[in-house]
């Protein structure tokens, strides 16, 4: 996340300021060291970074030519520095993102000296229009924040998963307990009754067996919380830190995937709300992207008895946007319409462009449908239409929204269309800004059917 943040802002950066220093950085190591110090433009430059740094939770920022000639720096000490032997630097002049994280007990950041940070630094490749490397930034954040909430969400599963199985570890104490005194009643009563005895017999036997197959059950997990946690809490390997830790704080998590699964989706949503999402925006072909989604939702149409059918004419036009957003969000339409659409049923994906050249994308089934009153709801973070089919489907009530949200970062929409009884129709619409490249009017109407 942190390493996505300066992947951002260094974009931000270098769109802002790059263009008018591109020129003076590129001729910057024929000067003396003590001349680019004093240069009037990296007075003006200094300015500028400062002025987009303000506000924000970056520490330094550092930028190099394609030499490894240290050209500017919020620390003007650092200017002129040689840096083409650096790991991190020549990482990023071969195209690749390098980051470090580490903590500070002091750091000269651009304002004054800070004490006790976590700081993570990332040297970033800067490309021209031509998509060649022109130069490398280095960006330092202060994530003491972040470091804290992962600590203290850490511990926080860790208690949570703890107590969990001490829970279930009482609960078998006390159903061990109470199956003792019931078979010692038994056993009075057998002494008894001779027919009783026999019938009494039997069933303590079986009750024996699967008291035994429960606590073997029970056993194995509980013996590893158990033993987990006491080498956590022992430091039995090392401080804490020891990767025989992590690999223990592994096997913990495991246990509790499905819980975090729906937290995902809500740290997903509060990050887009946020506003800590970015677009990793490519040109891509937008007929690919719905082929792809077809395929992965194919194996639940098939579970569910439906039909998948997409329509459109092909070839259709080339997008400028992230890809991966905009799949999630065909996927997530998808992925309900299958779900909510009763067996014999059908879902198909209709796209083309309208009269004001833009791109729709429309999931059509014939489910039961959504009233016109719950429509706002369903796209409302956490919003349930309660129904007989929503109460089985289970889900958190953010696939839509998360959707919606994607759009919007590509300035598109997502709007719902619905009718009782007959269906409901999901429509994605994408800027014509989004297409970079028109198709010829072939006409070829692609029909495909899975599922």
């Amino acid at each position: 996340m942190a390493e996505a943040n300066n992947i951002s802002l260094t974009r931000a950066f270098s769109n802002v300021i790059w263009p008018r220093y591109a020129n003076f950085i590129a001729k910057a190591h024929k000067l003396d060291i003590t001349a680019l110090r004093q240069h009037p433009l990296i007075t003006d430059l200094r300015q500028d970074v400062l002025a987009q740094m303000r506000g924000l939770s970056v520490l330094k920022v550092k930028i190099y030519d394609r030499g490894g000639l240290t050209t500017f720096s919020t620390e003007p000490t650092q200017i002129g520095q040689d840096k083409r032997d650096n790991a991190g630097y020549q990482a990023a002049r071969e195209g690749h993102v390098a980051s470090e994280l580490t903590h500070r007990d002091s750091f000269s950041a651009f304002e004054k000296v800070i004490e006790d940070r976590d700081v993570l630094s990332s040297y970033i490749p800067i490309y021209g229009a031509a998509g060649d490397i022109q130069g490398v930034f280095e960006i330092y954040h202060d994530v003491t924040g972040l470091m804290l909430q992962m600590r203290q969400s850490f511990a926080l599963q860790i208690g949570i998963v703890g107590s969990t199985f001490l829970v279930l570890y009482c609960l078998l104490l006390f159903a061990v307990w109470r199956s003792e005194r019931e078979s010692q009643r038994q056993n009075r009563e057998n002494l008894q009754l001779t027919k009783a005895a026999a019938a009494a017999e039997a069933e303590s036997n079986s009750k024996s067996e699967i008291l035994a197959n429960m606590s073997h059950e029970f056993r194995t997990p509980l013996n590893a919380i158990i033993g987990f946690s006491e080498a956590l809490e022992l430091q039995m390997y090392g401080p804490i830190g020891s990767p025989k830790y992590r690999e223990y704080a592994s096997d913990i998590l495991a246990s509790g995937r499905h819980l975090l699964a729906i937290i995902i989706d809500v740290l997903d949503m509060s990050k887009l709300e946020s506003g800590g999402v970015g677009l990793d925006e490519t040109e891509f072909a937008i007929e690919d992207v719905i082929v792809a989604s077809l395929r992965l939702i194919e194996g639940d149409a098939r579970q569910n008895d439906v039909q998948l059918m997409s329509e459109y004419d092909t070839p259709l036009p080339r997008l400028w946007g992230d890809e991966l957003r905009l799949k999630q969000a065909i996927i997530n339409g998808l992925s309900n319409a299958v779900k909510f659409t009763p067996a014999g049923g059908e879902v198909v994906v209709r796209a083309a462009q309208n009269d004001a050249s833009e791109l729709e994308i429309s999931i059509i089934d014939n489910g039961p449908g959504i009233a016109a009153k719950d429509i706002d709801l369903a796209l409302t973070p956490f919003g349930r239409v309660e129904s007989s089919e929503t109460s089985q489907s289970g889900g958190t009530g953010l696939g839509l929204p998360i959707s919606k949200a994607y759009l919007e970062l590509h300035n598109g929409s997502l709007a719902l269309n619905s009718t009782i009884g007959q269906g409901t129709t999901l429509q994605i619409t994408l800027p014509k800004e989004r297409i970079v490249q028109v198709p010829g009017n072939s006409g070829n109407m692609q029909i495909t059917a899975a599922g």
